[in-house]
């Protein structure tokens, strides 16, 4: 009886056995068919990445800016099977120079695979590697100008992704898409067949094209160097734009770095400070203040502010100048950076109508420049303005801006009162054909016409006769602006005494302006002012610029820089100006002058050579105006008893030449308002 019970449990238990063989049999073959033939195949075929070549970044005249190379990356797998990791990191780092305590801190990690060197241009070879390190062959990036444009560019990581800079912000573009191939292996891995299956091409990153021009860069990065290291300052900033198109064709910042080797300077060295960086413009702000006055009707560049001889007292204290000055006119206000003054006409605009202004020339929002790490300002609404923030902000303090932000807002002033978009992008490209285009873009108009060429004018007087002196290039009407700013103490309230902003900015030629340079300077120590520290590097960058073959405006440089000595000598017209205001500028170039007239208001002037002597001659400001007058003919008469005659007449008068009058415009007998502006040739007798 037992043993045929045994022999039924035995039956059952095979049965079973039998049927669970047979259902895990039906299982593989057609249940989990697809995925034990994946995982075989994922045994027998290897998939290997083709990576894609990142496009190239080019200045606008196609010079390479950033390209690939081909490197080598060593390594070590199985670290654990190593006998002397010491021995390697010695050997290692004798023959590729690296840091034998980094190598062997890597090598001691619990990790099988070590990178001990990425993306070396110059490595040991194959026979000088120590016994475990492998050697594989990889595209790094180079920037084949080094430093130039660093900060703008950026740099990728070893795997060669865009971290900072252009590299970052155009990574889409840059980067490409990366190609598959299979290969059958056998049970080691080994290749069967040399030639695998190309699953899917690579298809390489577009070339981008900025921009920037490599030759603009190179002078305003070698200038601002030199202003930098001659004031002993902490850093410094130069931006060169087309103003009517918005494009960035400089942008430099000192100190510099080798973006070929970042990892070797501090984050702040590497970080593009033009637009990442606040600070309090000072005095190249009081432009948006007058701007709105102008635009408004309120003020007219001869209309006279009186400026409380130095002091206005605000709420919280006074508020000075460096010049005590009684009546200014709005001309000489800029001319002069007069902050009384500036105040007094922003007051006069209110502050709703001196916030409408900063937001129309752009400081409240990111200027859409595209590049990465880009701020906005800092600007509170006049909701949460102190009882004297309408006057600090007028004058460039209790507001924070980015050098970027101010470039825009002059290029603006600068192309007749359109806000442009600053534009690094010029183009991307694939084998030769066009990808994407950029374009100008514009945001909003910020003044009528009218309006931008009065501040232009106005701003070219600064450059002639004011604070913006030193940034005069030869050849050529600049217009711009001098800003000296204090910046706010670190960590306690108020601001530091012993650091500045010393920034200009200004653009060129006046009659139709294709270049705009700003330049700002961080911590000057010799001198804070920006006359003497930020103008003369601005204009060493634009006379550089200027004298390149290629640039168009260099012959008519050439030629205005042989035209006759006009009469008033080493003196650019001081028409319009005050008795005080012009003696004060002609006190400061030194040179000896005396008043005919007992008018309060200049209205010609003549050099005397002989005794290098000015001559200025005087008009009331305040004589009723009368309907058209007759312009007298002063041809065939000395030149002095001409300027006599005109300005009797109520006619400002600019002079050519010296001697006799033989030519006059407008023509003598034609009827012209008072204040009409009478242009005078003169020759010497023979």
């Amino acid at each position: 009886m037992q043993p045929t019970k045994r022999l039924k449990a035995v039956s059952l238990l095979g049965l079973g056995f039998a049927v669970l063989l047979v259902f895990r049999l039906v299982f593989l073959q057609i249940w989990a068919r697809e995925t034990y033939t994946n995982l075989a195949r994922s045994q027998h075929v290897k998939h290997t990445e083709l990576k894609a070549n990142r496009g190239r970044i080019l200045d606008r005249h196609g010079r390479v800016l950033a390209t690939n190379l081909e490197t080598q990356s060593f390594f070590v797998n199985n670290v654990s099977e190593l006998d002397s990791l010491r021995a390697i990191a010695v050997r290692f780092s004798r023959r590729a120079g690296g840091d034998e305590s980094a190598i062997l801190s890597r090598l001691r990690k619990t990790r099988p695979f070590v990178w001990l060197a990425r993306q070396m241009v110059d490595g040991p070879s194959e026979a000088e590697l120590p016994e475990g390190v492998g050697r594989i062959v990889e595209m790094g990036r180079r920037y084949p100008m080094g430093s130039l444009a660093a900060q703008v560019l950026g740099y990728t990581d070893p795997d060669n992704v865009g971290i900072e800079g252009i590299e970052r912000a155009f990574e889409p573009l840059l980067r490409g898409r990366s190609g598959e191939m299979s290969s059958r292996v056998d049970a080691r891995g080994h290749t069967l067949s040399a030639l695998g299956a190309i699953r899917q091409l690579p298809e390489d990153g577009s070339d981008l094209v900025l921009t920037l021009d490599a030759d603009y860069q190179s002078i305003a990065e070698e200038e601002l160097a030199r202003g930098v290291a001659d004031f002993e300052a902490d850093s410094g900033i130069a931006i060169v734009m087309d103003p009517s198109t918005g494009e960035i064709l400089a942008m430099a910042n000192v100190p510099l770095f080798d973006a070929n080797a970042f990892s070797r300077v501090a984050p702040g060295v590497r970080r593009n400070r033009a637009v990442t960086d606040r600070f309090e413009p000072g005095s190249t702000f009081k432009v948006v203040a007058v701007a709105g006055a102008l635009e408004a009707g309120l003020y007219s560049p001869e209309d006279s502010v009186f400026c409380e001889h130095g002091e206005l007292k605000v709420a919280g204290g006074v508020i000075r100048d460096t010049h005590a000055s009684g009546w200014l006119t709005v001309q000489e206000v800029l001319e002069e950076s007069s902050n009384i003054g500036t105040i007094k006409i922003a007051r006069a605009l209110g502050a709703a109508g001196l916030y409408r202004m900063i937001k129309l020339f752009g400081f409240g929002d990111r200027t859409r420049s595209g590049l990465p790490g880009e701020v906005g300002v800092d600007l509170k609404h006049p909701s949460r303005w102190s009882k004297r923030s309408l006057e600090t902000i007028s004058i460039g303090q209790e507001i924070g801006v980015t050098a970027l932000h101010v470039a825009s807002a002059y290029a603006a002033i600068a192309n007749g009162g359109m806000l442009m978009a600053p534009q690094i992008f010029l183009k991307a490209q694939r084998q030769d054909s066009l990808f994407s285009v950029g374009s100008a873009r514009r945001i909003r108009r910020v003044m009528s016409p009218k309006g931008a060429r009065m501040l232009t004018s106005i701003l070219e007087g600064v450059v002639v006769r004011g604070t913006g002196s030193n940034a005069r290039v030869p050849g050529f009407r600049v217009a711009g602006k001098t800003g000296t700013a204090q910046q706010v103490k670190e960590g306690y309230p108020g601001y530091d005494p012993d650091r500045y902003v010393s920034s200009f900015v200004g653009f060129l030629p006046v009659e139709r302006p294709e270049l705009l340079c700003l330049v700002a300077v961080d911590s000057p120590q010799k001198t804070r002012w920006a006359s003497r520290v930020a103008a003369p590097v601005f204009r060493r960058i634009m006379q550089r610029i200027l004298g390149l073959r290629k640039t168009s405006l260099r012959h008519r440089s050439v030629e205005l820089a042989v035209d006759p000595e006009p009469a008033q000598g080493p003196l650019a017209s001081l028409s319009g100006l005050t008795r005080a205001s012009a003696g004060r500028v002609l006190e400061r170039l030194g040179i000896a002058h005396r008043f005919e007239g007992a008018g309060d208001r200049v209205v010609g002037q003549v050099f005397q050579a002989d005794r290098q002597e000015a001559l200025l001659y005087t008009t009331h400001r305040g004589q009723p105006r009368q309907g058209p007058i007759s312009v007298p003919d002063v041809r065939g008469v000395g030149l002095r008893q001409a300027v006599y005659r005109l300005t009797t007449a109520g006619l400002r008068v600019e002079i050519s030449g010296s001697g006799r009058v033989i030519g006059q415009v407008p023509e003598p007998g034609e009827m012209a308002r008072q204040g009409t502006v009478c242009r005078v040739v003169c020759k010497q007798e023979g």
